[in-house]
């Protein structure tokens, strides 16, 4: 696997998803936005990071206990980053994650039945998201307006209530896409399929052809929709790694 592109890909998911505050931590970045959100209250990994070792454990639950928070520490397959050091303080393991790719010539772009796209997200689309997939709403519309560069944010309504969401980013020539998500009661109608649809066919009239997007590795129906519309590389997985608590 190509190691620059495994690093673009990284580096624009990060951008998609922005933090309200990154910090240097021996070489690593501590994002930090409070909540529960781990993506935007963790250590991140730099192409030249040191290993994960006593002392930047000790570093970073300084830095996150600043904030009242346990410390996370993203750990990503590709990178180097050992995490035996953290398990040996009785950090525990969560959030397993794949990354993914598409080249969007690839991915059967169609038609984009029932779609509403916006240039920036309007409070149907939000509340849309919230009712989804309720997680720290204020934290996330913030997170949303730091966000640099094209974006498009997708929408599927059924009798006048947006029941699927997504949004994308074009960040380094990739699209990423995030935050895709249906209502349970209108799963399994293709509603997510139109909202990434969407996405693909706003990337490529910009002139876009690559997409990554990243997804619960164990989330087998998600999987199966991403790979119907062509994403068939995985370039890798990461996971969280949590310090314990008294």
């Amino acid at each position: 696997m190509d190691l620059d592109l495994l690093w673009r890909a990284e580096m624009a998911c990060r951008a998609a998803w922005p933090a309200e505050q990154e910090s240097d931590v021996r070489g690593w970045v501590a994002r930090r936005s409070g909540g529960s959100i781990r993506r935007v209250n963790s250590l991140n990994q730099l192409p030249d990071s040191q290993a994960i070792d006593d002392r930047l454990i000790d570093q970073v639950e300084e830095h996150y206990a600043g904030f009242g928070q346990p410390a996370l520490v993203r750990v990503m397959s590709f990178a180097g980053a050992s995490s035996t050091a953290l398990s040996k303080r009785g950090y525990s393991q969560e959030g397993a994650t794949t990354t993914l790719h598409a080249e969007i010539d690839s991915t059967g772009r169609a038609s984009e039945q029932g779609v509403s796209v916006w240039p920036e997200p309007n409070q149907d689309w939000l509340t849309a998201r919230n009712r989804i997939a309720a997680s720290d709403p204020a934290i996330f519309r913030s997170m949303l307006e730091m966000i640099e560069g094209p974006k498009l944010f997708s929408g599927v309504e059924v009798d006048g209530t947006i029941q699927s969401v997504a949004y994308g980013v074009i960040v380094d020539g990739l699209l990423v896409i995030e935050a895709v998500a249906t209502d349970a009661a209108h799963r399994s109608r293709g509603l997510a399929r139109n909202t990434v649809k969407s996405l693909l066919n706003w990337a490529a009239s910009q002139g876009v052809d690559a997409v990554v997007l990243q997804v619960v590795t164990e989330n087998e129906p998600a999987r199966a929709l991403y790979r119907s519309l062509g994403f068939s590389t995985e370039l890798f997985d990461y996971t969280y790694m949590r310090q314990p608590q008294p």
